[in-house]
This record gives C-alpha cells, structure tokens and sequence, in this order.
C-alpha cells in the first residue's frame, strides 16, 4: 500500500511538472508569435522605405545621411528578416520535438527555447531601432 501511494505521488507530481512546463511552452509559443508578426510587419516597413525614398537630386552636400539612411534600412530589414525566421523556427522545432519526442522533451523543448529567446529578441530590437533611426534621419535631413 505505502509503495502505491508513493508511485501515485510520484506520477502526479510528474504529471503537474509536465503541465506546468506545458504553458511554459504555450507562453513560449505565443511570444514568439507575436513578435515574428511585428517583426515581419517591421521588414515590410523597411523594404518599402527602400523601394520608396528617392531623395531630391539637388540635394549633394548630405550625401552621407543618404547612405546611413540605407544602411539602417538594409540593417533593419536584415534583423528583421533574422527575428521572423528565428521565431518560426523555434516555434515549431520547439513544439515538435514536445510533442513527438522521447520522454523528458518538453523539459528540453522549453529550455531550448528560453535559451535561444535572447537572440530573437535582440535581433528584434536592432531592427525596431535602426528603422526608427533610418526614418529620423530622413526626416531631419530632407
């Protein structure tokens, strides 16, 4: 009786671990998502601001503000670019091998994803800035 009870103990306590590392995954999933979404939303930002700036031609003396306008397009679509596909891709090797992997996966699913969420994020918030630091120039300058 007392090694039944402590079996039930024990998968139950295994069985909450579990949950609990389950919506540690599902918050995982849902930040990624969100800021694959506004990351991509940002690459399209960028990609228009290049196709669509054409500064005047009579314009020669801010020839370098013209250059450092496209470098922190191209920076920003680049990151940007660098968040959106980081972000699928550990939302869905990360849900995958929780769901199809060997017992302990989720545990390592989750983990994986916290430590590869620094990057992503930083990728992002060079992206945001460097957009942010294109269109002022742009507006300053011209």
């Amino acid at each position: 009786m007392l090694a039944a009870d402590k079996l039930l103990l024990q998968s139950s306590l295994k069985q909450n671990a579990i949950q609990l590392k389950e919506k540690e995954l599902n918050l995982h999933n849902t930040n990624f998502g969100s800021l694959g979404t506004q990351a991509a939303v940002l690459a399209g930002f960028a990609v228009t601001a290049l196709i669509e700036f054409s500064p005047p031609p009579d314009i020669h003396e801010t020839r370098y503000l013209e250059i450092a306008y496209y470098v922190c397009c191209m920076l920003s679509l680049v990151t940007n670019l660098y968040c959106v596909a980081g972000s699928t891709v550990l939302s869905v090797f990360a849900t995958n091998l929780a769901l199809r992997g060997p017992d302990g996966s989720v545990e390592r699913a989750v983990e994986g994803m916290h430590e590869e969420r620094r990057g992503v994020f930083i990728s992002f918030a060079i992206g945001l800035a460097s957009l942010l630091m294109g269109m002022v120039r742009t507006t300053i300058t011209f």
